[in-house]
């Protein structure tokens, strides 16, 4: 390890677009919208096969739409919502306060997080976990608040800097997992 590694720090600065939101709260929704959607094939399965004990393939060749359509329109209908959702929180935010700004020191005892007009000095002794996944960072603050960082946002050479950062100040708690 170079002896000047420890003092480079690693800036994050981005501006929160609405696909970052729509992208996490995806992650964390998609065991829900794929049990509702194998919840609706089970029922779905239970119908046609009540169709055809009783002998009524008209019938079921005309309600045939209805079993593909509802959960189709279930699942469909909640991913809209999501997005929506992201999409009205991004829009009620002002510019400065979309710009996030991130600052990690790998011998500093959190990080450093602004937004809009305000800043905070959060612990690592605040942080209970940290998520990585393909598109982002998520660092939980509790069970249900957690900061997010788009792999966008990080420079290419600071990536595995912070992956570095991020594992050594949660590995004695929760390891950075995926």
């Amino acid at each position: 390890m170079i002896s000047g590694e420890a003092l480079v720090p690693v800036h994050v600065d981005f501006l929160l677009e609405a696909r970052d939101l729509f992208r996490v709260n995806i992650g964390l929704a998609a065991f829900r919208i794929l049990l509702g959607l194998g919840i609706s094939l089970a029922l779905v399965s239970g119908l046609v096969i009540f169709f055809l004990i009783i002998d009524e393939k008209l019938i079921l060749l005309q309600t045939s739409p209805l079993f593909v359509g509802f959960p189709l329109l279930g699942v469909g209908g909640q991913i809209l919502r999501l997005h929506s959702t992201c999409r009205k929180y991004v829009r009620g935010m002002s510019l400065p306060q979309r710009r996030h700004h991130f600052l990690f020191l790998k011998d500093s005892g959190g990080f450093d997080l602004a937004a809009g007009e305000s800043s905070a000095h959060i612990s690592w002794n605040d942080v209970p976990k940290v998520v990585e996944k393909r598109n982002y960072f998520l660092i939980y603050l509790n069970k249900f608040d957690a900061c997010v960082i788009p792999k966008r946002a990080i420079r290419f050479e600071d990536l595995s800097a912070l992956q570095s950062i991020l594992s050594a100040k949660l590995a004695p708690r929760s390891p950075l997992s995926d």
